[in-house]
C-alpha cells in the first residue's frame, strides 16, 4: 500500500495563489449579495411572522426554497476554500497569503450571516403550522431538525440590526482572539534540552519513553507560555468577557445561563448534563487508581503532569511505529468491525487525505475537517511514530468515517454537535485497543494494551472533568472583573485538586495558557463532550454481543441520525435508553472500573 503522510488537495486549488480561489471568493461575493437582497424583505414581515394567512404560505414557501438552494451552494463553495487556507496554516503558521485569506474569509463568512438574518429570524417568529407546511416539502425537509433547534432560543433573539452587528463586529472582535491564540501557538518555539522546536514537536516528547525528556519537554512548554502568560490572559478575559455581555444582551426577556447556552449548542439538556458530571465525580477515584498504578509500573512514587501521557514502560509500547503500520493497524481493527471502515481507513492514506508529516511551524494538536463538494474528510495530525500516535490516528479518522457515512445526505443534516462528534472517534479508538488486546499473547504486551486504557480513564475522569470546573471558575469571576495570571493559576490548581486530588506529585498550573480548547472562540466549554462521547462509545460499543450481526447496521445508522436529533432522541431512538438518568452513564463507568481493575492487577 503506497501511503501519503502529506495531504493532497491539489484537484481543489493547486497552492493558496491559486487564481480560482479569487474567483471563487467573487462569485460568493456576488452570491451573498443576491442573498442580501432576498432576505432584506422579511425583517419588516418579522412582526407579523406569527400570523401569517395561510393563504401566502405557498408563495413564501416557494421563495424561501429558492434562498435556501442559493445558500447550500455559496456553503459549499466558502466550505471547499475555508477547509484549503485552514489546512495551509495548519502544517505552516506563518504561511502570510494564508493568514490573509484566512481573514477574509472570516469577512466574508459573517456577510453571508448577516445576509441570512432577517430571514432566519423570521422563521423564529413564524407559527407552528407555517413552518410544518415549510419543512414538508421536499427540497426543505432537510433544515426540519436545525430550525427546531433554532426556535428554542425565541426568548434570546436581538433585534435583526442588532444581530448583524453582532455578527460584524465578533469577526474582529470575538474570533480575532481565538486567532491570536492559534498564530501563538504556531509560531512559538520552546527550548528542550537545549535544542529550539516548535510547541508540536515538543508536545510530542511528553509521549517520550525517557522520564527525563518528558519532564524537560513539559518544562519548555511551560517556560514558552510562561513568557506569553499575559497575553493569554488577556485573550481569555476578551473571549469570556464577550459571551458574558452577548448573554447579557440575550436575557432581556428570559435568563440565558451559559451552561444552558451550551447544552442547545451541544444538543443535550442541561439534565443530560448534570447527570453526566455527577455520575464521573462519583467515580473520580477510578481515574485516580489508573494514575496511581501507571506510577507504580513507572517505578514512581507519583506521577507528574509531565508523565500523563508517558507510554508503558519496557514492553512494546516503547516501539516507534512507521505511518504505514499504524495505518495497517487502525485498517485491520476498523475491518474486525466493519471491512467497509477498514477499506476506507487504508484509503484516506493512499489518496493523501491525512497530514501528518512534523513541520516547523505546525499547529498543535489533531482535528477532522473535510471539503464541502464533493464529500471529502481530512485528518490533521503530527506523526512521530508513538502508540499515542496510533490512537490519535484512530481517533482522527472515527471522525472521518463518521462524515463519510454522512456524505450522501443534505448539508444541513449533517451538522452534529461536539457532543455526538467525540462518539465516532472514540469508538474508533476503542477498536483499535480492544483488537490490540485480542492479540495480546504475554501479561507484557497485555499491559502495553490496558495501559492505554489506564490513560483514557485519567484523562476522561479526572483531567477533562477539571477543565470543565476550570471553565466555570473563570467565567463566574471574568462576571466580576478582569482575571489577572495569577489567579488564572490559582483557579487551574483548585480545580485539579478537586478531581486529581493527590494522585499526581503536582498540578499543571498553566494548563489554562497551554491549552487551546479554552482559547477557542467559537463554542464555550469545549471540554465535557469529550467526556460524554468517550462514555457515549463505550455504552455503544457494549450493545455489539447484543445486538449481534445487526449491531453493524445499528451504528451506522446512529452516526446518520446525529445530525438530525438531538443526543437524547438519537439514544432514546436507537438504543431506547434515557441518558438523563446517571444509571446509563454508570454502566458506561463500570466497563472504565473493570478496565482499570484488569489494568491494576496487570501491574500488580
Amino acid at each position: 500500500m503506497a501511503v501519503r503522510l502529506t495531504w493532497d488537495n491539489s484537484h481543489f486549488f493547486t497552492d493558496i495563489n491559486d487564481p480560482r480561489i479569487e474567483e471563487t471568493v467573487r462569485q460568493i461575493k456576488l452570491e451573498v449579495a443576491a442573498l442580501h437582497a432576498a432576505c432584506e424583505p422579511y425583517a419588516a414581515a418579522i412582526e407579523g411572522a406569527d400570523s401569517l394567512s395561510k393563504a401566502d404560505y405557498g408563495d413564501r414557501i416557494e421563495a424561501i426554497e429558492r434562498i435556501h438552494k442559493q445558500r447550500i451552494g455559496v456553503l459549499e463553495a466558502l466550505g471547499n476554500v475555508s477547509t484549503f487556507v485552514y489546512s495551509r496554516l495548519s502544517v505552516d503558521a506563518r504561511d502570510t497569503a494564508a493568514s490573509i485569506w484566512q481573514g477574509r474569509l472570516e469577512q466574508l463568512d459573517s456577510l453571508l450571516e448577516r445576509a441570512m438574518k432577517p430571514l432566519e429570524v423570521f422563521l423564529i417568529r413564524v407559527s407552528d403550522d407555517f413552518v410544518q407546511a415549510l419543512v414538508s416539502d421536499p427540497v426543505m425537509a432537510e433544515v426540519a431538525f436545525s430550525l427546531k433547534c433554532d426556535r428554542k432560543l425565541q426568548n434570546h433573539l436581538l433585534s435583526v440590526p442588532e444581530e448583524q452587528l453582532l455578527s460584524g463586529l465578533s469577526v474582529d472582535g470575538l474570533h480575532g482572539w481565538g486567532n491570536l491564540y492559534s498564530k501563538l501557538a504556531g509560531t512559538l518555539q520552546c527550548e528542550v534540552n537545549g535544542e529550539l522546536m516548535g510547541l508540536a514537536s515538543a508536545s510530542n516528547l511528553l509521549s517520550s519513553t525517557e522520564p527525563e525528556e518528558r519532564k524537560a519537554a513539559w518544562q519548555g512548554i511551560q517556560g514558552a507560555w510562561g513568557e506569553h502568560q499575559e497575553t493569554v490572559a488577556a485573550i481569555l478575559n476578551a473571549i469570556n468577557g464577550w459571551r458574558i455581555e452577548e448573554g447579557q444582551q440575550r436575557a432581556h426577556t428570559q435568563a440565558l445561563h451559559y451552561l444552558d447556552k451550551s447544552c442547545l449548542q451541544n444538543r443535550i439538556d442541561r439534565d443530560t448534563l448534570d447527570a453526566l458530571m455527577e455520575t464521573t465525580y462519583k467515580f473520580r477515584s477510578v481515574g485516580q487508581r489508573a494514575l496511581n498504578a501507571m506510577a507504580t509500573a513507572s517505578g514512581l512514587k507519583k506521577m507528574g503532569p509531565w508523565d500523563i501521557l508517558a507510554p508503558a514502560p519496557a514492553s512494546e509500547e516503547g516501539q516507534a511505529f512507521s505511518f504505514e503500520e499504524a495505518i495497517e493497524l487502525v485498517a485491520d481493527a476498523f475491518g474486525e468491525f466493519d471491512p467497509e471502515m477498514g477499506e476506507f481507513a487504508r484509503m484516506m492514506a493512499e489518496k493523501g487525505w491525512i497530514d501528518g508529516e512534523p513541520t516547523p511551524n505546525r499547529s498543535t494538536g489533531a482535528y477532522c475537517d473535510g471539503f464541502s463538494k464533493p464529500r471529502e474528510p481530512r485528518v490533521f495530525m503530527t506523526f512521530t511514530g508513538t502508540m499515542s500516535n496510533v490512537l490519535t490516528l484512530a481517533h482522527e479518522l472515527g471522525h472521518a468515517w463518521h462524515e463519510w457515512v454522512m456524505r450522501d445526505m443534505p448539508l444541513m443534516a449533517i451538522d452534529y454537535p461536539m457532543t455526538l462528534a467525540e462518539t465516532a472517534s472514540i469508538f474508533g479508538e476503542t477498536l483499535v485497543r480492544n483488537a490490540l488486546l485480542k492479540r495480546a499473547e504475554t501479561p507484557a504486551q497485555k499491559l502495553a494494551v490496558r495501559w492505554q486504557d489506564a490513560e483514557s480513564a485519567s484523562a476522561f475522569l479526572v483531567n477533562i472533568p477539571a477543565r470543565y470546573e476550570f471553565e466555570q471558575r473563570l467565567v463566574e469571576a471574568r462576571k466580576q472583573s478582569t482575571v489577572v495570571p495569577e489567579q488564572l493559576r490559582q483557579m487551574m490548581g483548585e480545580s485539579w485538586q478537586k478531581w486529581y486530588e493527590d494522585s499526581l506529585s503536582e498540578y499543571d498550573e498553566l494548563f489554562w495558557a497551554s491549552k487551546l480548547h479554552f482559547s477557542m472562540s467559537g463554542l464555550s466549554f469545549y471540554n465535557y463532550p469529550y467526556l460524554f462521547g468517550y462514555l457515549f462509545s463505550l455504552g455503544i460499543y457494549a450493545q455489539r454481543d447484543v445486538y449481534g450481526e445487526k449491531f453493524e447496521a445499528l451504528y451506522r445508522g446512529i452516526l446518520r441520525d446525529t445530525g438530525s436529533m438531538t443526543a437524547e432522541e438519537v439514544v432514546m431512538q436507537n438504543l431506547a435508553q434515557d441518558i438523563r438518568q446517571p444509571q446509563f452513564w454508570q454502566a458506561s463507568l463500570n466497563i472504565v472500573e473493570a478496565a482499570v481493575s484488569e489494568f491494576e492487577a496487570l501491574v500488580a
